[in-house]
């Protein structure tokens, strides 16, 4: 790889970049100001005849147009992401803990729970992720990467393909460094090598990179895999491909403006996690659609609705608690901007006759709904706390290269 002519290359097309990382910006929805709301069930008008008095909503919200999606998850597995997170990862109700002293040649001893590493919080948020998601509206691929880029599974493949690939991720680093470029640059590279879908809409893409360091390879001449990461950053812009990036640990953070000039060369967003182990609950409730929360009501009764869930794609479910007779149902959408939307529809319920076998499974579904729900809301908290505080954090201008007292690949 000839990293001197990309570096000659990037002053050539600076005035390009900009207008590209510009175009980029303007597009994205988080500066879009109006909310979307669709309801596909129920229609107005509908009437219910059912032993339970609630009915399942379904719709999507959105600052955009409704789409698909191709979403690649891009994995830091180089050697600091072998050190531990400082949560309990894996939930065996211990925290593990980093061993002092030189670390051995056998990572799995780094550490007094492998399950607790940085990178086990990445596999498992990416786990989650790939659970939530709707193979129906988005296509999901995986990179891992350390000091090279490598596909673990293509653009398109089933969810079993993707669980088994993050399952069956080796416990040894990639070794020699972060090399962002690569991993952008094959993500890409893995856009382009998705089936075509000839006569349908182009799908919105998302590079979704997870990363405990700023790039550190190629290491010589200086500078250059920071130069070169943004040069990729733009090309991902390039091929309309949305960069969302997670900086995980305190020397990511300390090197958080290297993150943030990335990040910004592409019009995406930068999420900085002082504890790594945050992102299973980043991650798998990030919003694809800008969309930070779905509400319904009953309007005749004034019930709120039950088990609602907000997907990364912008769709939603629940039930809506119905009273006989007219019913007036009003879901709105609230924007991570603050801004909302309302729409309403009307449906008539009629009581059923006893079904004690359907009431039986719906109490399951009902449970193991409201369970998911929970931590949902639980991740949403959690992320306008960590939002509050991020505006009170001001980067120094200087660029930061590495904590000091910090593992550096």
């Amino acid at each position: 790889m000839n990293f001197t002519a990309i570096l000659r290359s990037v002053a050539r097309l600076s005035t390009q970049i900009l207008l590209v990382a510009l175009g980029a910006l303007l597009a994205t929805p988080l500066h879009a100001e109006l909310v979307y709301l669709e309801i596909d069930a129920p229609h107005s008008g509908d009437l219910v005849n059912d032993p339970i008095p609630l009915v399942e909503v379904r719709g999507w919200a959105g600052t955009g147009l409704r789409g698909k999606h191709d979403v690649v998850i891009v994995i830091d597995r180089s050697g600091s992401t072998f050190r531990a997170s400082g949560v309990d990862v894996n939930g065996n109700g211990i925290v593990g803990r980093n061993f002092p002293g030189e670390p051995p040649d056998e990572l799995m001893l780094w550490t007094s729970d492998y399950g607790d590493t940085i990178v086990s919080a990445e596999e498992l948020a990416a786990h989650r992720l790939v659970e939530r998601l709707d193979s129906s509206t988005t296509r999901m691929g995986i990179i891992t990467f350390g000091g090279n880029a490598k596909v673990e599974a293509p653009l398109g493949s089933t969810r079993e393909q993707l669980l088994a690939a993050l399952d069956g991720l080796p416990p040894r680093a990639n070794p020699n460094g972060t090399n962002m470029y690569g991993a952008l640059e094959t993500a890409i590279d893995v856009f382009n090598a998705a089936p075509p879908e000839p006569g349908q809409p182009p799908r919105q893409r998302e590079i979704l990179l997870l990363s405990d360091g700023e790039p550190t390879s190629p290491p010589e001449p200086r500078n250059a895999a920071q130069i070169i990461s943004v040069h990729a950053a733009q090309n991902a812009a390039r091929a309309h491909a949305r960069i969302y990036a997670y900086a995980l640990g305190p020397a990511a953070a300390f090197a958080r403006d290297r993150f943030q000039e990335i990040v910004n060369a592409n019009g995406g967003e930068l999420v900085v996690l002082d504890s790594p182990g945050d992102i299973t609950s980043f991650v798998p409730y990030l919003s694809l659609t800008s969309i930070a929360k779905v509400s319904l009501e009953n309007a005749t009764n004034g019930e709120a609705g039950r088990a609602m869930r907000l997907f990364p794609d912008g769709t939603f479910d629940g039930f809506a608690p119905l009273q006989p007779g007219r019913n007036e149902l009003k879901f709105t959408a609230t924007s991570q901007g603050g801004t909302g939307a309302t729409v309403t529809r009307w449906l008539t319920f009629e009581k059923g006759l006893p079904d004690p076998e359907k009431m039986a499974r719906f109490k399951k579904l009902l449970e193991v709904r409201a369970i998911e729900t929970e931590l949902a809301e639980r991740a949403r908290v959690k992320r306008e706390e960590h939002q509050r505080k991020e505006l009170e954090v001001k980067p120094d201008l200087q660029p930061m290269t590495h904590a000091p007292g910090l593992p550096n690949d």
